[in-house]
């Protein structure tokens, strides 16, 4: 790959929250050709600047706030950014993503990230404007939820801030703890960077906002032209793709009939694979509920659904429906939608919110538990969010994720208790999908499904379901493509391919990539990623792997039968999959591997 004029990249301001003050921090070159923006971009600064072993409670920890090259240009969904940090629920890295308008904006405002460092005696907010950075008071507003906070500040920066918050459950350090994005009485512009706790590590440095705001500020391109007539050409491939019409529909609530049909969906704590009565979950009811369709900047599909409710307006999706609805035997999803506008908030992540609940339903029917409510209970959900929120009775335990609340019940609890590495499942059974099991157990911020998304692929038959067949060659190919456009950033949901996103990188930046020099860049991140986890949590073979439940318990099925997922097929997955990757038999990068990559001078 080569430089053209390149548009320039990499202008990060560094916020000293503990003394307040800031600095300009400009990324070198080579380091944007390595890793890009984004999420690789965050890899590498973590690695570099994050002292080994910190608590990711401490002052010492980085609260990053990142854009990628095309972000904010106007390439088809370039409205994402990430929040990256050390997570207080993993102990790994995190990368947690979220969609809206504060990424453009902050770039717009001259820079490509934040970084956050140290932290502050009393509540703080900062004010990024045309004007500078200013420091600001914040006792007024901590306390309070996501949408007044967001009202409050807005108020006293004026109309057109774009605004990241966190709730009570931020500020008390619940280490599921999620960053809100515009919300406020009209969710229409807002977004959630809701997974591994970043807002717990946002509440710890007592910065209770960040607002920004950038009149004149334009995103520069590279070559205006070849951009221009490349993202009209790409906004017509969406259009031309047949979920862009099933997104402006129903959105991803799309997925709750088939995931029911096939066994995928979690019910009453993943011991099912289906729940009766599932129609109330689906989009077909939902969209008679729906008040607007909304996107996120530069998108045209509108996938966000927003339900109107006498406690006010909530977007509504299928991971949510899937874990604050049947995962804890709730049916309706209206019952769901006011589960999930009070855990947002709050500042909770709604999937680990949904599986904590459930554990803790289960817990209760099993004596491990009292005090809690029975699956089915979308009130008794409610009451529990707020405990958590507060850290308020059984709501302690459970603000410290499904994982450290098991340990201290016991064994029973730890075997019903589902995560990898921490972090709480999504909406899709391992056992039902071989691909996710693979997937979860290898995912570099634990238990996730947006590292590489199987489900499709076993669905259009491109993969066997129940067979190891082609699974981990498909696994690592799609971790690395999805880490470089993490880095880029563009959403999951965008109907591109890897041509596009090198088109726009030419086009908007002026960075020339091949296929090949793509994808390396993204194996290049994700395993730094990895070499991250192995400093700060000693991430090895044992913690590939799965929940108890997955291997103990068969998946009843819809059609009667049952799928299973044993410990001997992982870990042959395991054997084909570190040897795709260039690890040793305990998951390390080999040294010939770092070299081929060139990781082995900054390691």
């Amino acid at each position: 790959m080569r430089w053209q004029a390149l548009v320039e990249f990499g202008r990060l301001l560094v916020v000293d929250l503990s003394r307040q003050k800031q600095e300009v921090l400009q990324v070198e070159e080579d380091v944007v050709r390595a890793f890009i923006g984004g999420k690789g971009l965050g890899a590498y600064l973590l690695y570099k600047l994050l002292k080994p072993g910190a608590d990711p409670f401490s002052p010492e920890n980085l609260l990053m706030f990142l854009t990628g090259p095309l972000t904010g240009t106007g390439y088809p969904t370039s409205g994402r950014m990430v929040v990256v940090t050390k997570s207080p629920l993993t102990n790994l890295f995190l990368d947690s993503h979220a969609g809206g308008w504060f990424g453009p904006e902050l770039r717009r405002a001259g820079f490509d990230g934040l970084v956050i460092k140290g932290s502050s005696d009393e509540p703080v907010y900062l004010w990024l404007s045309e004007d500078g950075l200013e420091f600001r008071d914040a006792s007024h507003i901590w306390g309070q939820p996501a949408g007044r906070a967001v009202k409050r500040v807005r108020a006293e920066t004026g109309p057109g801030a774009h605004v990241a918050v966190i709730g009570p459950a931020g500020e008390n350090l619940v280490r599921f703890a999620a960053i809100i994005f515009d919300r406020d009485e009209d969710p229409w512009r807002s977004g959630v960077a809701g997974r591994g706790g970043a807002g717990a590590v946002m509440g710890s440095k007592r910065l209770k906002a960040v607002a920004v705001r950038a009149k004149k500020g334009k995103v520069p391109i590279h070559d205006e032209k070849a951009f221009k007539k490349l993202v009209k050409r790409l906004y017509e491939k969406v259009k031309a793709s047949p979920f862009y019409y099933i997104r402006r529909a129903v959105g991803t609530s799309y997925w709750v009939e088939p995931m029911n049909r096939l066994g995928f969906l979690p019910t009453r704590n993943f011991t099912s694979g289906f729940i009766e009565g599932h129609y109330g979950l689906t989009g077909s009811y939902l969209r008679a509920h729906v008040a607007r369709d909304v996107s996120c900047a530069y998108c045209p599909m509108k996938c966000g659904k927003v339900v109107h409710l006498p406690e006010g307006a909530v977007k509504v999706e299928y991971e949510i429906l899937a874990m604050m609805g049947a995962n804890n035997g709730i049916t309706d999803a209206l019952e769901v939608a006011r589960s999930v506008k009070l855990a947002t908030e709050l500042g909770l992540d709604g999937i680990s919110t949904g599986v904590v609940i459930g554990f803790a339903m289960e817990a209760g029917r099993k004596g491990l538990l009292k005090d809690v409510p029975d699956f089915g209970d979308a009130e008794g959900q409610r009451e529990l969010v707020k405990k958590i929120a507060y850290r308020e009775g059984i709501g302690d335990l459970l603000a410290e994720g499904v994982k450290r609340a098991a340990e201290k019940l016991g064994p029973e609890a730890i075997r019903i208790a589902v995560h990898v590495k921490g972090l709480e499942l999504p909406g899709y059974d391992p056992r039902a999908s071989w691909g996710m099991a693979l997937a979860y157990a290898t995912a570099d911020r634990g238990g996730c499904h947006q590292r590489a998304w199987t489900v499709r692929a076993e669905i259009d038959g491109r993969l066997k379901c129940f067979s190891t067949e082609g699974l981990a060659e498909f696994v690592k190919y799609v971790q690395d493509e999805r880490a470089a456009a993490f880095s880029l950033i563009v959403c999951d949901f965008a109907p591109l391919g890897v041509e596009d996103f090198i088109s726009g990188l030419r086009a908007a930046a002026g960075l020339e990539y091949d296929v090949e020099g793509y994808l390396t860049a993204g194996e290049r991140i994700w395993n730094l990623v990895r070499l991250f986890n192995i400093r700060e949590a000693g991430t090895s073979r044992a913690d590939d792997t799965l929940p108890p439940r997955v291997f103990e318990e068969p998946l009843p099925m819809p059609d009667g039968r049952e799928a299973r997922m044993d410990r001997a097929t992982l870990e042959r997955l395991l054997d084909e999959y570190y040897a795709l990757r260039g690890w040793d038999e305990q998951g390390r990068p080999r040294p010939e591997k770092l070299r081929e990559l060139g990781l082995d001078k900054l390691v």
